[in-house]
């Protein structure tokens, strides 16, 4: 029994035996360095042994696989010579040009380009010159004045708020106690003057209307009476105290009606409505419905009742602004205020505001008062200014940038503002060289007034400057910019 245990277990041990001996001979068999002192040949000259001049071969490439170099190296078997010959741009410094706006024009002509020939005459590079070529087509589409000297005044700047102009605005109450019947309108809602608004019924004005009108029935009997009495005592059967008693009667109705004429007045009655009550061709009045209409042009700003409301005397109704004319609060800086306040005493002061939403427009504004005190906070004297808002493009709570044109003319060279183009922060202008050869110059802007603008450098009086249609010429030199052109 021992014996049969144990054969398994030796058998197991034998083949365990013979598998380690096999992996330990495949670990010898792969490593090429098996049985190798290193040690002993790392303390060795590494080099000992070797002839370097035999080992060297005459050809310093000899031994070398190019074609597996070439493989790794990207740019293996270029020739890089005859690449840059074949760029037409190879060895062009474009810097030497980069400020072309601001080279004297004679300078322009001077600089060849790598065709051959003079830049500004080369179709492929006079943009980068900042020169434009023109056919008679384009010419056509192109408006030049002639850059001279306009008058111009000192420019104070300020900041502020526009606001409703309170001679503008108008609260519409009713004039009699009753009920909103009808109501024709809402918040935002342009009107028109006399534009009905809301209907109100209200029993006051109807037996304001009825007794007028019974008055003015009264008033036809008292006449006659007196008729009646003048006739008699003419003809002497009557006594002339009846007649004075007749006439005093008229007298008094007269005196009714006028009173109760100019109540509905009050109410809000035109001189027809109330002649028609009179006449009793008002059944509107009669029954006691009060038409409200629109006092002036604009829009609804707020609505404080609603159909049903039952509304007391001068209780308001909605509120109507015309924003054709708006007022604007400006802050002046404290070192401007003695210059401000003088100019002042002569009278309104001319300027021009800008707004955020419509950062290209100017409106003509006038100051007309100032505070009397400044701001603590601030150090700023308010100032008030009246702005023409025709189109009703601006709207109250706007914040606004402005300037106020102080003093006497003064002479400065001008153009108008179409004029000016812009690029990477830098003013420019385009000028008439010849019909058909136009350039860039650059120019700086001193400031601008209205719809012009003082130039500062950059151009002489008398050149002939690109008012209309420069955009056509500036996307032709700024192409290099789109991808056009070279590319570096």
């Amino acid at each position: 029994m021992t014996k049969s245990i144990l054969s398994p277990i030796v058998v197991i041990l034998l083949f365990a035996a013979s598998l380690l001996a096999s992996t330990s001979l495949f670990s010898q068999s792969a490593d090429p360095h098996a049985g190798c002192d290193h040690a002993i040949k790392a303390s060795a000259d590494p080099h000992a042994g070797h002839d370097h001049e035999k080992e060297a071969p005459a050809d310093p490439h000899a031994g070398h696989d190019h074609a597996t170099e070439a493989a790794a190296d990207p740019h293996a078997g270029h020739d890089h010579a005859s690449e840059t010959s074949a760029d037409p741009h190879a060895g062009h410094d474009h810097s030497s040009h980069a400020n072309s706006g601001k080279m004297k024009i004679d300078d322009l002509f001077k600089p060849s380009c790598e065709h051959g020939i003079k830049m500004i005459d080369c179709d492929e590079c006079r943009y980068e010159m900042g020169a434009v070529k023109v056919t008679p087509k384009t010419e056509s589409m192109l408006k030049t004045v002639k850059l001279s000297q306009a008058a111009s005044k000192k420019e104070i700047t300020f900041r502020g708020e526009l606001g409703y102009d309170n001679q503008r605005f108008r609260t519409v109450t009713s004039k009699v106690p009753g009920v909103i019947t009808t109501l024709a309108v809402r918040r935002g809602d342009r009107v028109e003057e006399g534009l009905l608004l809301a209907t109100i019924e209200s029993s006051e004005l109807s037996h304001q209307a009825l007794e007028l009108r019974k008055l003015s029935a009264e008033l036809e009997l008292t006449q006659k009476k007196l008729a009646r009495e003048e006739l008699l005592y003419n003809k002497k059967v009557g006594a002339m105290e009846a007649v004075q008693e007749a006439r005093a009667a008229r007298d008094l109705k007269l005196l009714e009606i006028k009173c109760s004429r100019e109540r509905l007045a009050m109410f809000g009655l035109s001189a027809a409505e109330i002649a028609a009550i009179v006449a009793g061709r008002s059944e509107a009045a009669q029954k006691g419905l009060l038409k409200i209409v629109a006092p002036i042009h604009g829009s609804i700003v707020d609505v404080h009742a609603n159909i049903g409301s039952a509304i007391n005397e001068q209780q308001p109704i909605l509120d109507i602004v015309d924003i054709r004319q708006l007022r604007a609060a400006g802050q002046i800086m404290e070192a401007d205020i003695a210059t401000v306040l003088s100019e002042l005493k002569k009278g309104s002061i001319n300027g021009f505001i800008t707004t955020q939403a419509s950062p290209g427009m100017l409106y003509p504004v006038k100051a007309v008062s100032a505070d009397t005190a400044i701001k603590a906070t601030t150090r700023t004297l308010e100032i008030q200014l009246t702005v023409k808002n025709g189109d009703e493009l601006l709207r109250p709570g706007m914040f606004i940038e402005g300037t106020l044109q102080i003093g006497a003319d003064q002479q400065k060279p001008m153009l108008p503002a179409t004029a000016i183009l812009e690029d990477d922060g830098s003013s420019f202008v385009f000028i008439k060289y010849n019909d058909s050869l136009y350039l860039r110059r650059d120019i700086t802007v001193e400031s601008r007034q209205g719809d012009a603008v003082i130039v500062g450098s950059g151009i002489e009086e008398g050149t002939e400057v690109v008012v209309e249609g420069a955009f056509l010429l500036k996307s032709d030199i700024l192409r290099g910019k789109m991808g056009a052109g070279c590319a570096h």
